[in-house]
């Protein structure tokens, strides 16, 4: 059996269904302080992985 996985693309796919459900009204709003904290955290840890994906990418192309 596999373990399952997310992937940062699985990750980035879940911000856009929170955003979708929100703006839909989908949660009560007694429910939202917690889903936005959830969201800003996603939405931090998405843009620390992209900077650090462009930053390795700079590297490589500076070190050929």
């Amino acid at each position: 059996m596999e373990n399952p996985q997310l992937s940062i693309a699985d990750l980035a796919s879940i911000q856009g269904i929170i955003d979708a459900a929100c703006s839909r009204g989908a949660f009560k709003a007694a429910e939202m302080k917690q889903v936005g904290e959830v969201y800003e955290k996603l939405s931090a840890f998405l843009a620390a992985v992209k900077a650090q994906a462009e930053t390795e990418a700079t590297q490589q192309t500076q070190g050929e």
